[in-house]
């Protein structure tokens, strides 16, 4: 569904829908029943302001709590009015306001998780206020030994990761040959029971169909015979 009115939009805005940006324009989604919405390219301004405010008051409320990043709020803030002022038929214009924003969070996210990281590693007899090159030297080689461990973590863990793969694989494999030999159990003890259960049979006939005809001492050693055949099937059964 398109929302192509700005009494819709706002109506969903009032009712706490908050806005997305992609590469095709804004949708509005409401967090509480993840219902989403494409919002009409004729109200792209006015989504443009919305999600703006939004964005800011976001952050605000995050900088009221004790959290930082007001002044990635204030920066995001100025670049979203400053897209609602940009025609959408001016390319160039809309790339230099995505560049600043992507500075911005770059100098944002060195200044506040890179660079504290990299200071608390100084030793004292690095920190030369006289000559600050000397610092930064220390910096860059302190960055370089952060990047290469970083760079070992990652061999590290697509060495595990590849192991786990050659072991999950090794356990189908293992998987797929006890289903086999499970199948050929299952047919073997299949077979042996009608095997069983025909000889049974058949023995039972015998003994009651073919013997009584036979002469008196062949008639002995035939259930002396069968007696013992059935305590063979016994035994193999148990």
């Amino acid at each position: 569904m398109v929302v192509d009115k700005e009494e819709e939009l706002q109506a969903r805005v009032s009712a706490g829908w908050r806005l997305k940006r992609d590469a095709k324009g804004f949708r509005i989604w409401d967090p509480k029943t993840g219902a989403e919405e494409r919002i009409s390219a004729d109200l792209e301004d006015i989504a443009a302001k919305i999600y703006a405010r939004q964005k800011y008051e976001k952050v605000k409320e995050k900088l009221e709590k004790g959290v930082e990043g007001g002044l990635e709020g204030d920066l995001a803030y100025i670049i979203g009015m400053i897209r609602t002022k940009i025609d959408t038929r001016a390319p160039i214009l809309q790339k230099w306001a995505e560049d600043i924003l992507w500075w911005q969070h770059l100098i944002s996210d060195t200044a506040t998780k890179i660079l504290p990281d990299l200071l608390a590693r100084l030793r004292v007899e690095e920190i030369d206020l006289n000559d600050p090159e000397k610092t930064a030297e220390a910096l860059v080689k302190h960055y370089i030994e952060l990047r290469t461990a970083a760079q070992g973590a990652e061999a590290l863990r697509q060495k595990y990761e590849e192991e786990i793969r050659i072991r999950d694989e090794k356990i189908k494999m293992l998987e797929d040959r006890l289903k086999l030999l499970q199948d050929a159990y299952n047919q073997l003890k299949d077979l042996y029971d009608s095997l069983a259960a025909r000889t049974k049979l058949t023995l039972e006939y015998f003994l009651r169909q073919i013997i009584p005809y036979l002469p008196r001492d062949a008639q002995e050693t035939y259930r002396v015979l069968a007696s013992k055949v059935q305590k063979i099937w016994e035994g193999a059964e148990q």
